[in-house]
């Protein structure tokens, strides 16, 4: 199926929020036959490799759309594929919430300021430190136009800002596919650009969605929010405009809540949904990842790879070796249960495994708890001084544990020698690690 059939049915049928963004670069298309026999409906997808990745539901006739998820899962299984649908707004066949997207109303959004004095304070401290916005044609953002060039650097500096590294699928950093049906505007402050929004539609429900926004480091707080009223006030007669799915936010299944806590130093869910929440949205709407019956744990770890745009041990590693908040979270995770472990020896008497006393086991459990504090909040913020602070716990760790390790030796059994031998490799290779996120830090302040 070619794109341009695809927009067609997106035009006439797209009410999910990200069917138009289907049309991305990279993107696989899937037709059904023409009824009665098929549905016609449409559906961008991504092939991992053994699953393919729908964007929401089928685009098509709304009486057709559950007979066309079923089509589509069956035309998968004929190419040997598995297929779920992530970000879908109703419930086909089993499903998985997987987050909430925020709705407003345009019309509504005087009255949600006046009722809003914190949404008012962020227009007026912008609008007064010279934060001016304008809706920008097409024909200015061309390659090679100086806004574009603009643009495409803070959208590289929103990158290098987040601790992972850039992913793919309906995330993928790409504003300016059929920049035609866009809306684009842009905040300007004596002259200069200093912050972006793209927005592109949602056809059958007459609304928006909020596709990218980038600011740039000296962009006056308040001045996304001056984005988004220039555009609430730009289609005063849509019936919705959406910021797109809070991942993990909302009534999420009990593994994706410990998700979201585990994986806060590297993306903070919880606070991108309070940011939303903040805007006073009108409602909030339940997003779904679909699939087939028993296949849910699968089609998760199927869309993260579609995400990842591969092997998910690959984009790991990329974000620990290239982003600075990857050592200390890599290393803080392992150092939790270590701590627990170091505790419980002390507490059943067995500190001579490690060659320690008891008091000295006990000041042992107390430094490493210190230390994975001065880790997460290293993670969560790889400042500099943050960082050479948890690297300058990891050497005196180190330190202490080599020196240790001569005193005491290895031990006799099995047990000792591998405890003892975790509880000096450990710092050795934790300091490197955090020595390379200095490294990281450091360059990325000098651009």
């Amino acid at each position: 199926m070619s794109a341009e059939a695809y927009r067609a049915a997106v035009s006439a049928h797209g009410r999910e929020t990200f069917a138009f963004s289907g049309l991305k670069p990279g993107l696989a298309h899937w037709q059904d036959g023409p009824p009665p026999e098929g549905t016609g409906a449409a559906l961008a997808y991504v092939d991992t490799g053994r699953t393919w990745v729908a964007i929401g539901a089928p685009v098509g006739p709304e009486h057709e759309v559950e007979r066309a998820a079923a089509r589509f899962v069956t035309a998968a299984k004929d190419a040997r594929r598995n297929a779920c649908f992530f970000a879908t707004e109703r419930r086909l066949l089993e499903t998985m919430r997987i987050g909430e997207q925020p709705i407003f109303s345009p019309r509504a959004w005087p009255d949600t300021l006046k009722a809003s004095r914190s949404l008012r304070e962020q227009l007026r401290r912008a609008r007064k430190k010279g934060v001016r916005v304008r809706a920008v044609e097409p024909s200015e953002l061309v390659p090679g136009s100086p806004l574009r060039e603009v643009i495409d650097q803070m959208a590289r500096r929103w990158l290098d800002a987040h601790h992972l590294e850039p992913m793919r699928f309906i995330v993928g950093i790409d504003s300016f596919y059929h920049p035609e049906s866009h809306k684009y505007f842009v905040a300007e402050r004596d002259g200069r650009a200093v912050a972006f929004l793209s927005a592109v539609p949602i056809p059958a429900r007459d609304g928006w969605l909020v596709e990218d926004v980038y600011r740039a480091p000296d962009a006056p707080n308040g001045t996304s929010e001056c984005l988004l009223d220039a555009l609430f006030r730009a289609v005063p007669d849509a019936a919705l405009v959406t910021l797109g799915l809070a991942p993990l936010s909302g009534d999420v299944p009990l593994p994706l809540r410990l998700a979201r806590r585990a994986l806060r130093p590297l993306y903070d869910f919880a606070g991108l949904a309070a940011y939303k929440r903040r805007l006073s949205p009108m409602r909030w709407e339940p997003v779904w990842l679909a699939h087939p019956p028993r296949r849910g744990l699968w089609s998760l770890f199927a869309s993260l790879r579609a995400f990842a745009g591969g092997s998910l041990v690959a984009f790991a590693a990329r974000s620990i070796v290239r982003h600075p908040s990857g050592p200390p979270f890599v290393l803080a995770l392992p150092l939790l249960p270590w701590t627990l472990l170091l505790a419980l020896l002390a507490l059943v008497g067995q500190h001579a495994l490690l060659g320690f006393s008891p008091a000295e086991l006990w000041l042992w459990v107390a430094f490493d708890t210190a230390l994975a504090v001065a880790l997460y909040r290293a993670a969560r913020r790889p400042r500099t001084r943050r960082l050479l602070t948890a690297a300058a716990l990891g050497a005196l760790d180190a330190a202490l544990s080599l020196t240790h390790l001569r005193a005491v030796g290895f031990g006799q059994g099995s047990l000792e020698i591998a405890l003892r031998a975790v509880a000096t490799l450990a710092p050795v290779l934790g300091t490197l690690a955090l020595i390379w996120a200095v490294v990281l830090s450091q360059r990325r302040s000098r651009t």
